[in-house]
């Protein structure tokens, strides 16, 4: 260490903005702080592969100039070196490494001394292993000391890239940690990865279990709500396990942004921060925030720990005075929340390598950090709807880490509904994109600027909304429209045609989204070889519970995973209450629920009970509920005029066939895992005899036949969607293309 030349390294030189992918060994830029003689230095580095030897290519700005230069490592470094390389850097340069010599790294052939003898030497001094603990999850890293000067060093136990990613005690003065190695190495494969969990609607029943919601609430509910503080937890514990450091939020993490839950929110994703090096990037939902300035609550269906039903307020306004109040259910407004969550997206950071909003006055070229933090307040946000009134925007365009745009498009315009004391109450944002075509149309016009600066620039682009781009319901919403009520299976929330268009012309190939609870993958295409892949990411919230993996494969390939929650550590925790709640008022609700194997069952058994109990009754006219449902299924197949002989298996009923509609649209593919092989082959034998005696389509009086039909004609439609599951979308070969992958 000692006979190693000093590295002056960059002392007059701030944070860095650069990096690439680096192949083989990491195609990922490290981020290095230095701590050099009191001082803290900030740059980047990217390790390429080139044939057998290796490139390091070191970048940082100054005065608005990127300055950078090149460490070449030939393949007697890399395998056989035996001492640190601390050779000072020029701008423009490239240095080659002494070929007795490593940069940053170990050589191979002492990693494997390591293993092999618990020591290795480097530079005339020996080094012990002292412990083999995790850098992050699935991150191996080895401690070791030089026990005569003190020096430490950190190294990732992987020979692709025997990093030393933390150096203390450098006799030198020269220590450093690599503040990313976590998310860095995680792409050693040569693969980004990406997470996107969706609709949490999380409620902090584990510090404040008087917020706890009775299981009433629950199974008239479209989500859950006690339960999903844990089923959040377990889906970012999966994340990490698999050592992916980038995740999305699509929205609605919380159940209203009450501040209770925003907080609880900001805690649980710092600690993520901290212990696995994660980033998140979140985007408005409907729930939070519920409305632009916020508004107060009143819970009235909590769950005491004797199971009786209670309320508590907000303010103490709400409920003539005669509630308990608790401020913290205050749901928070536009500006609280991105202040609460600016960490997560909502505002730059440093560690960003380009961050703007739709506002911002800057390009690319000469992005800085204070320039972004200016651009990044409320005051600089702001829209006009109408003559007078004015709106937030919280839509924004990160460059985590080199390479990759994620793009947040906030899907939510507040239109005014009335004024009550003086205060403006506005509907629900809930219609999505159908509003922003018609309000906010300046944010498919941006869009369009930041997919050409991708392209010009080489990024790869992934946009996400709350709010889905496209239809989805496969064709069948012309069906759904004659044959159900009103708002049946979200009929209202599907986007003007014009929203997936706009997007696909303005170079959007990629849209993720949420608000369905809803496991579905749709396409919009231009007939010349240009495709939008709108994915529908399921609620970890909802049935089937799930979260979904984007891996970018190759250039222009990218591979889609969905990961099905079904361990959940803590959703029993609150069925004692239940319990208590279900002796005071017997008859309510099922119990059967609280004898769920585990969470996904819980879930489903929640989804039967919700079909049953709401889409039954509000969604389908009265022949499916007073009839067909209480058919069994050999008399529905005679009625489509199958022959069902004695002896033959048909082992469903009408209410199975009603249940499996919706679980067809709402879980998709998923819906495999309880819907049958036997049951699906009868049903499609159903399906193909009721198209045979198809109607005129037009919207007539439902009977038996007609209604049993229409459910026949959606299931055909809901079950023939685009693949949902786990699949490949290309764009490689100069027209999209997506395949199903089997696991």
């Amino acid at each position: 260490m000692r006979t190693c030349i000093l590295l002056l390294l960059m002392l007059f030189l701030p944070r860095c903005a650069e990096g690439t992918r680096a192949g083989a060994f990491s195609p990922d830029t490290f981020r290095f702080e230095f701590a050099l003689y009191g001082q803290t230095r900030r740059f980047a580095m990217k390790f390429e592969p080139v044939d057998d030897s290796v490139a390091i290519r070191w970048s940082m700005p100054r005065h608005g100039k990127v300055y950078g230069g090149t460490y070449r490592m030939g393949k007697r470094s890399v395998e056989d070196g035996s001492r640190l390389c601390f050779l000072q850097p020029g701008h423009g340069k490239a240095i080659d490494v002494p070929a007795d010599e490593t940069a940053f790294m170990l050589s191979r052939k002492a990693l494997r001394q390591l293993h092999d003898s618990l020591h290795f030497v480097y530079g005339n001094t020996r080094y012990d292993l002292v412990d083999s603990l995790p850098a992050a999850p699935g991150l191996k890293s080895l401690h070791v000391a030089d026990r005569t000067e003190g020096c430490e060093m950190w190294i990732v136990d992987d020979l692709r890239l025997p990093l030393v990613w933390r150096m203390k005690g450098n006799p030198l003065g020269i220590d450093w940690t690599v503040t990313n190695v976590a998310e860095a190495m995680s792409r050693a494969d040569g693969k980004l990865r990406v997470a996107f969990i969706a609709d949490p609607h999380v409620q902090d029943v584990v510090s404040r279990p008087e917020l706890a919601r009775t299981m009433a609430a629950q199974l008239g509910s479209t989500r859950l709500f006690n339960e999903n503080i844990h089923a959040f937890r377990s889906a970012l514990d999966d994340v990490a396990a698999r050592g992916i450091r980038l995740v999305v939020l699509p929205g609605d993490l919380t159940d209203n942004g009450q501040a209770a839950n925003v907080e609880a929110v900001r805690r649980m994703l710092d600690a993520y921060m901290k212990r696995h090096g994660m980033m998140f990037f979140v985007t408005t939902g409907n729930h939070d925030p519920a409305q632009p300035r916020g508004k107060d609550y009143v819970a009235d269906d909590l769950l005491s720990a004797d199971g009786r039903r209670t309320a508590m307020a907000s303010s103490k306004e709400l409920g003539s005075g005669k509630l308990p109040v608790d401020t913290t259910l205050h749901c928070l407004g536009y500006e609280e929340l991105m202040r609460a969550w600016a960490a997560f997206g909502y505002s730059p950071r440093e560690e960003y390598l380009y961050w703007s909003t739709p506002f911002s006055k800057y390009d690319y070229e000469d992005y800085t950090l204070d320039e972004a933090e200016k651009a990044a307040t409320p005051q600089m946000r702001r829209y006009m709807l109408g003559d007078s009134l004015q709106g937030v925007d919280a839509s924004y365009v990160v460059e985590p880490v080199e390479g990759l745009w994620l793009l947040a498009i906030d899907g939510n315009v507040f239109l005014p509904e009335r004024t009550d004391d003086s205060k403006d109450v506005y509907r629900s944002p809930s219609a999505g994109y159908a509003n922003v075509w018609k309000h906010k149309r300046f944010l498919i016009e941006w869009t369009g600027r930041v997919a050409a600066d991708a392209r010009r620039l080489g990024k790869t682009l992934v946009a996400f909304c709350h709010y889905p781009a496209t239809d989805f319901h496969n064709g069948a919403g012309e069906q759904i429209s004659n044959f159900m009520k009103p708002k049946a299976m979200n009929l209202h929330r599907v986007p003007p045609r014009e929203v997936g268009t706009a997007l696909l012309e303005a170079g959007i190939g990629l849209h993720f989204a949420g608000h369905l609870h809803q496991n579905h993958t749709a396409v919009v295409s231009d007939g010349q070889g240009r495709s939008l892949y709108n994915i529908q990411v399921p609620s970890t919230a909802a049935d089937v519970p799930a979260y979904k993996i984007l891996t970018l494969e190759s250039p222009g390939r990218f591979r889609v995973e969905t990961v099905v929650l079904d361990t959940v550590g803590g959703f029993r925790d609150l069925w004692p209450r239940y319990m208590k709640e279900r002796a005071l008022a017997p008859g309510v609700w099922d119990t059967d629920i609280l004898y769920s194997p585990d969470y996904a069952a819980f879930c489903d058994r929640h989804f039967r009970s919700l079909v049953t109990s709401r889409y039954l009754e509000k969604e389908m006219p009265a022949v499916v509920r007073d009839s067909i449902a209480r058919m069994d299924g050999a008399a529905l197949m005679r009625l489509a005029g199958l022959h069902v002989a004695e002896g033959d298996t048909v082992a469903w009923t009408g209410m199975d066939l009603v249940t499996d509609l919706y679980r067809l649209h709402f879980a998709g593919s998923l819906s495999r895992r309880h819907i049958p092989r036997s049951r699906m082959a009868q049903y499609r034998a159903l399906w193909d005899a009721c198209a045979a005696t198809a109607g005129s389509g037009k919207k007539t009086p439902a009977t038996i036949q007609s209604a049993l039909r229409d459910i026949c004609a959606m299931m055909k439609a809901f079950a023939e969607s685009e693949p949902d599951g786990d699949f490949v979308i290309d764009f490689s070969e100069g027209k999209a293309s997506l395949h199903e992958t089997a696991r």
